[in-house]
């Protein structure tokens, strides 16, 4: 089950808690490709998506003074804009559509640099390195870095990837009769951990693709983008 909903996150979280929580909302919602592994193809190539990201958050629910219901995995948009500069590096830029209901904002970059692509053989290589910072309600606040190895083999209209990489989560819980530490005062915690990937690409149309992702890092976090490229 999955819902277009604000991420519940329980009360009194202790210091292991608050990591925990850092290494699901944090590491979980970090900036992700969903594209082609080819680059855009320098100052002409262009990018646009939209994409729908499913966040399981059953572990989340157990943490500090627990929820008393359980919740749903939450599933949020993104919009992608993405566009080659020089030399086989592209840019990309991510945000998600801020609804006061979710009271969830979220926004980011990635840049890519193709270091490879085969001549005789249809595969690539890239270089992945991202940034994207959340604010979940006013309770957490994140920025999330990382770096990743990427690789990819296009056959025709369909193009599988994966990568390998590093991510780190820098937090900060809010204290307070509204907030959610034991301490009654607001605390920043660090999470790292190892992120790999694993996805493919389909050219529906002459600039029309679909793209699916599975990430992990602490969970298991789908996504899946429609977009057009050029």
């Amino acid at each position: 089950h999955s819902a277009h909903a604000a991420i519940e996150i329980p009360k009194n979280l202790n210091d292991s808690d608050r990591q925990q929580a850092l290494r699901i909302i944090g590491l979980g919602m970090s900036q992700k490709l969903l594209s082609d592994p080819y680059p855009l193809g320098g100052y002409n190539g262009f990018e646009v998506g939209l994409s729908l990201e499913n966040l399981p958050t059953d572990d989340l629910a157990r943490l500090g003074n627990k929820l008393s219901t359980p919740q749903q995995d939450i599933t949020y948009p993104k919009l992608t804009i993405g566009k080659g500069v020089y030399n086989n590096v592209d840019l990309f830029i991510e945000f998600t559509p801020y609804r006061l209901k979710d009271e969830l904002t979220q926004f980011g970059g990635l840049a890519r640099w193709g270091f490879y692509q085969g001549q005789l053989f249809p595969f690539s290589a890239s270089l992945l390195a991202h940034v994207n910072s959340i604010n979940s309600s006013n309770l957490l606040s994140s920025r999330t870095y990382g770096a990743d190895l990427m690789t990819g083999v296009s056959v025709g209209q369909v193009s599988i990837f994966g990568g390998v990489g590093i991510l780190q989560s820098n937090g900060t819980f809010s204290g307070g009769v509204n907030g959610v530490t034991s301490t009654n005062l607001s605390q920043d915690e660090t999470v790292t951990a190892l992120h790999t990937f694993v996805g493919g690409n389909l050219r529906l149309f002459k600039v029309v693709f679909a793209a699916v992702q599975l990430d992990r890092t602490e969970v298991p976090v789908i996504s899946a983008k429609l977009g057009f490229r050029f």
